[in-house]
């Protein structure tokens, strides 16, 4: 199996989501990494490989992310990949420091 290029944790953070700036749709980004994430679509929303989507979440402040669907998952889920785009200095530093956040949680979980 190929090696990772970033470390993957599993989170729970609710966002609403959409293809402009008002973000109607709600979903849960259930796992992350520095460069992505995956969406748990909660209103079956069609999404496309390709498109470009906006999140909207706390971190630690509201934010506005741009992301672009790489790929749909298993069929009869409506869980979608995403790759994070045009992230600031600001919003790499605050992602790799969730991801760290994560992964502590995850290890306490574990044991």
């Amino acid at each position: 199996m190929p090696e990772r290029r970033a470390r993957r944790v599993p989170t729970e953070i609710e966002i609403k989501w959409g293809f402009e700036g008002d973000c109607p749709y709600a979903g849960t980004i259930i796992n992350m990494t520095v460069f992505g994430c995956a969406i748990d679509n909660k209103e079956d929303v069609a999404v496309h490989p390709g498109q470009v989507v906006l999140i909207r979440f706390w971190m630690p402040q509201d934010r506005l992310l741009k992301v672009e669907v790489v790929h749909k998952m298993l069929k009869g889920t409506q869980i979608f990949g995403a790759k994070f785009l045009e992230l600031t200095k600001e919003d790499k530093e605050t992602l790799k420091q969730m991801v760290q956040l994560f992964g502590k949680l995850e290890s306490k979980t574990q044991t």
